[in-house]
């Protein structure tokens, strides 16, 4: 966590494939992320663009070619605010804020990790089983969120840099 928090921020291209029990062949989408200290940003590319920002405690997300908007107030949707300070916490290395929602579990060595985070609070509990992120050293490599209904997905993060 300390090298994560010491890069602080950063930019990658990711390839996230959803996998639906609704579904018979996974979801695959693919784009950039950007974060740094209280701010996140995914931008979807393919097969739709969609662009998510999160911004302190503000989320906005635009879909589709008219740009349609939706601004929410994170704490307002406490299992949305987990999931994005799962990611966004864990990216620029906050282990106070990630333990404000989350029981933490870290396997392997500092070359190959593993940071399994299980929810702490019943909202989220009712919705994630846990989330999952691997990597080497400071760089995040998978992000994966299963579902307490067995959906899951998994995001593969490429290039991530200062």
């Amino acid at each position: 966590m300390q090298g994560l928090s010491e890069r602080g921020s950063g930019q990658a291209r990711f390839t996230e494939k959803k996998y639906l029990s609704v579904l018979d062949a996974p979801i695959a989408q693919s784009g950039t992320l950007a974060f740094s200290p209280g701010r996140l940003e995914k931008h979807t590319l393919e097969p739709n663009r969609e662009r998510m920002i999160v911004d302190q405690d503000n989320l906005l997300i635009e879909t589709g070619s008219e740009g349609k908007t939706r601004r929410l107030r994170l704490q307002r949707y406490p299992v949305v605010w987990g999931f994005v300070e799962g990611m966004r916490a864990t990216l620029t290395g906050d282990l106070k804020t990630l333990q404000g929602f989350y029981d933490i579990e870290l396997h392997g060595t500092p070359d190959d990790w593993e940071l399994v985070m299980i929810p702490s609070q019943d909202d989220m509990s009712a919705v994630v089983r846990l989330l999952s992120i691997r990597g080497q050293d400071t760089r995040i490599a998978v992000i994966e969120v299963v579902q307490v209904n067995g959906d899951r997905s998994v995001m593969r993060i490429d290039e991530a840099g200062p």
